[in-house]
């Protein structure tokens, strides 16, 4: 294979130098790209590559494993390619790629190599410790199987080949480039959302206006709006509760739905002085105003819009501000 200069592979050939050698895809074989790929994931330095660590198919120099490493990652006419090459190649020949021992199974395989080295030297020359370690390599399945029995597991999951993974990632839809994007969607849709706000606002207002039309034909301060029912109070004090045959309440909740937990005096809503309307608690069972209890005896402001829950019913709650204006004051 031609060599190429690594350290010059991104920035050219330095000045006076020859050029540098372009890098093909078939100047190396498929297996040779797929050791130098696992072993450089695997943490495996390039310079320790270079110093035969690994079963190429012919001695590889330095730089020449530099340099088709630098191709595999930035070659746009090698990485490809040689990807494809490379998974094809996991897929026909089906390699075996041990995986890096954890730090467990390390200390593991160690202490048993030095209690087989202790028991060597015990034995004085009894020739089943080689200086060179050869017998850890010869033994090395052994060991293996001795240690997973100690540790009480079973064999090995074998992990999912990087080839499928690799194949997984090649099929993915790409991301859209900046020429496919609508940069004009974002402001459209706010455009969108600002107007919807607007027609709200305007139907809100619509409402309220319509509300305090109707209360105003019917000479009414306020209005209790319900699921079922519309109260329009008429006086400056209104008693709520549920009527009986021998007590009557100006706003009968039971019109509204179930009264059961209705105290038949439930709370009165007055008209102060000031224009402002208030709401006094009578009953037995709290009045939520907002979601804030008003138990019985106290009494709280009733603000435009108000949500006045009792008895498990929700009445909203409408002043009529022409028809305030127009009642007479209150004496302190």
């Amino acid at each position: 294979a031609p060599a190429a200069a690594a350290p010059a592979a991104d920035a050219g050939p330095p000045e006076g130098g020859p050029a540098a050698t372009k890098v093909r895809v078939e100047d190396w074989p498929a297996s040779d790209d797929f050791l130098l790929r696992e072993a450089v994931e695997a943490g495996a330095a390039l310079g320790a590559i270079a110093r035969g660590i690994l079963p190429f198919s012919q001695p590889r120099t330095r730089e020449e494993i530099t340099a088709r490493w630098r191709a595999l990652l930035y070659d746009a006419s090698v990485a490809l390619p040689a990807a494809r090459r490379m998974a094809q190649y996991a897929l026909d020949a089906k390699p075996r790629v041990a995986p890096l021992p954890t730090g467990e199974e390390f200390r593991a395989q160690f202490a048993a190599f030095a209690k087989r080295a202790s028991s060597g030297a015990a034995n004085a020359g009894g020739g089943e410790v080689d200086s060179s370690g050869k017998d850890l390599v010869v033994n090395e399945k052994k060991e293996q199987e001795d240690v997973s029995n100690d540790r009480g597991v079973g064999p090995t999951v074998p992990l999912p080949p990087f080839a499928d993974a690799e194949a997984a990632v090649f099929h993915m839809p790409p991301l859209p480039s900046a020429a496919q994007m609508d940069r004009g969607a974002s402001r459209r849709a706010r455009l969108a959302l600002a107007a919807s706000l607007r027609k709200i606002r305007r139907l809100e207002a619509s409402a309220q206006a319509a509300t305090a039309r109707a209360a105003s034909a019917r000479d009414a301060v306020g209005v209790l709006q319900g699921s079922n029912k519309t109260f329009y109070l008429k006086k400056r004090e209104t008693a709520l509760g549920r009527s009986t045959d021998d007590q009557k309440v100006d706003v009968d909740l039971s019109e509204e739905g179930n009264a059961t937990k209705v105290s038949r005096q439930q709370a009165f809503v007055k008209l102060r002085w000031n224009g402002e309307f208030c709401l006094r608690n009578v009953g037995r069972r709290p009045v939520w105003i907002n979601g804030v209890a008003v138990e019985s005896g106290q009494r709280a402001r009733l603000a435009s819009h108000a949500l006045i829950e009792v008895g498990g019913m929700r009445l909203l709650f409408f002043p009529n501000p022409a028809a305030v204006r127009a009642a007479d004051p209150e004496p302190f």
